[in-house]
Formats: structure tokens, C-alpha cells, sequence
């Protein structure tokens, strides 16, 4: 009889595990382009003081927020701290997903010939577009 228990309990045990395996596929996040969305890069002067702080705060590990002032959101994606001068960022795509808004963006080193100084820098990029009330993810 008691086999029998144990048997059940392991043949539950499988289940949940099962159930629990295929609930994890559900939380699929699809990153297909429903549409462009129009976007302008700015400089850190159309920032609040406050969001300037938490850039300040934030700038040495790599980062991505969104500040959101009524009219515009503001995506900004910082890629910590680097060793030297001469890196920039590229902004690849923003566009309209099934599930959000996407940003997609590259850090681009200097190149080999380029004359660097051997100063920390902490590249970011702010990203204006019009504003919206959706989850905004990152391609990285």
C-alpha cells in the first residue's frame, strides 16, 4: 500500500513540474516591427535636474530608463563606464512591436587609428519620441 502512495505522489510531482515547464513559455516577449516610430536623439539640456541625477547616479554600470514629461517620453540607454574617450552610440532602430515599444542600439568603439585620451568616459544616449504609455524594451 504504501508503493502505491508513493507512486501517486511521484506521478504528481512530474505533473506540476510539467505544468510549471510550459507555463514559462507563455511570457514570450515578440520583437516584430509593427511600425516605425519617429525618434530624435537630444543632449542631456532637455533633461530635468532630476533625471540629470539619476543619470549621474547610474552612468558606471551599464543602463536603460525612460522619463515620460506628458508631451514626450524620453529613452535614455547608458553603457557604463569606459576606459578611454572616442566611443559613441549608435541608435539602430526605435519601432512599434507586438508587445511595446523597442530601442535598439549599438556602443561603437574608436576605431584603431582614432587618437584617444586615456580619460573615463560614460557614453549614453538620450532618445525623444512622442509620448507613450507602453512598456518601452531594449535590443542590445
Amino acid at each position: 500500500m504504501r508503493d502505491i502512495y508513493k507512486s501517486i505522489r511521484y506521478a504528481e510531482e512530474i505533473f506540476l513540474m510539467l505544468i510549471l515547464l510550459c507555463g514559462c513559455s507563455i511570457l514570450d516577449t515578440s520583437d516584430k516591427k509593427i511600425s516605425d516610430i519617429e525618434f530624435t536623439v537630444v543632449d542631456e539640456t532637455t533633461l530635468p535636474e532630476e533625471v540629470l541625477k539619476m543619470i549621474e547616479e547610474r552612468k558606471a554600470e551599464a543602463f536603460q530608463m525612460a522619463y515620460h514629461d506628458g508631451s514626450y517620453s524620453y529613452i535614455i540607454v547608458g553603457y557604463g563606464m569606459q576606459e578611454s574617450s572616442g566611443y559613441s552610440i549608435q541608435v539602430n532602430d526605435v519601432y512599434q512591436g507586438e508587445d511595446g515599444i523597442w530601442v535598439d542600439t549599438d556602443l561603437i568603439g574608436p576605431e584603431k587609428s582614432e587618437q584617444v585620451e586615456s580619460v573615463t568616459s560614460y557614453p549614453y544616449v538620450i532618445i525623444k519620441i512622442e509620448g507613450v504609455d507602453q512598456t518601452i524594451r531594449f535590443k542590445r
